[in-house]
């Protein structure tokens, strides 16, 4: 279902495709809990904009991603290219 569910939600799937979509929709939870992420993940995104975080924030993330995998990341201040 993952593969359909952009299809699915904009309404792009033939008749037949989307009838077998909504019966699995109807049946599987899991499917049917990952649609409905997307669809609130689309509806979020589409009320924008939204602002960027400050950079401190942004730079916080990107030392805590570094440290987590042990090396700098593009755009943090340790890389210096």
């Amino acid at each position: 279902m993952s593969e359909l569910a952009t299809d699915y939600l904009e309404g792009a799937l033939p008749w037949h495709a989307r009838l077998r979509a909504r019966l699995h929709l109807f049946y599987c939870h899991a499917c049917r809990h990952y649609v409905d992420q997307m669809r609130r993940t689309v509806r979020f995104l589409a009320h924008g904009p939204h602002k960027p975080p400050p950079p401190e924030v942004e730079q916080g993330v990107l030392d805590a991603i570094a440290a987590d995998a042990g090396k700098p990341v593009a755009g943090s201040h340790d890389d210096k290219t």
